[in-house]
């Protein structure tokens, strides 16, 4: 995985190679290439390019990502801007699913 051209990790035999510093990454890699990025920021906007390769080194996939942080974090405080519902809401939880090259990001509030 890459971020605006520059290595983030890979996973090759099952191994992990972290090329930053993992905890400034807050990003992990899961056995299927799948990245996870914990506690999403603006600045983790970007384009991320996965690379897979075939078991005998040959290139099989290549594909570019743009990810887009809209606003801060502590800005998700309130639900409506309406007096009824300014109460604060607990904290969201983000899901992701990449499927045939589109992204789907769900945001939601357990209560």
């Amino acid at each position: 995985w890459l971020k605006d051209r520059k290595r983030l990790l890979q996973i090759k035999d099952k191994t992990v190679k972290y090329y930053v510093n993992k905890d400034q990454c807050r990003c992990k890699i899961f056995l299927n290439g799948t990245l996870q990025i914990e506690r999403v920021m603006k600045e983790d906007s970007g384009k991320y390019t996965v690379t897979v390769y075939q078991e005998n080194g040959k290139l099989k996939a290549e594909e570019d990502t743009m990810f887009i942080i809209q606003g801060e974090r502590n800005h998700l405080r309130r639900a409506c801007p309406f007096s009824s519902f300014s109460e604060p809401v607990p904290q969201p939880i983000l899901s992701g699913e990449c499927m045939n090259k589109n992204v789907s990001v769900k945001c939601e509030v357990k209560q």
